[in-house]
C-alpha cells in the first residue's frame, strides 16, 4: 500500500511472519495470562510479523517501527 501525500510519499511495509520464542516476547507476564490469546507450538514460540511504513519525501527516507502491537492489560 501506498499514500501520497502533497509531496510526501508513505509506503506500508509488511514483512515475513516468524516464529519468536512467548517469555522473551511477552516479559514477565506469565505464560497463563498471555497464551490465552497467542497460540503456541511445542517450543512455546508465538507467530509474529514486521509491520512498518517508510516515509520518504525531498529525497529522505524514515522508517518507523510500530512495535509488537497491542499490550494486555495491567492484570
Amino acid at each position: 500500500m501506498q499514500i501520497q501525500i502533497g509531496n510526501v510519499t508513505v509506503h506500508h511495509i509488511l514483512g515475513e511472519s516468524f516464529r519468536a520464542d512467548g517469555g522473551g516476547h511477552f516479559g514477565l507476564v506469565p505464560k497463563v495470562l498471555w497464551e490465552r490469546i497467542s497460540d503456541t507450538d511445542e517450543f512455546n514460540r508465538v507467530d509474529m510479523v514486521f509491520h512498518g511504513w517508510l516515509i520518504e519525501s525531498d529525497g529522505r527516507r524514515i522508517l518507523v517501527d510500530t512495535g509488537h502491537g497491542t499490550k494486555l492489560d495491567d492484570k
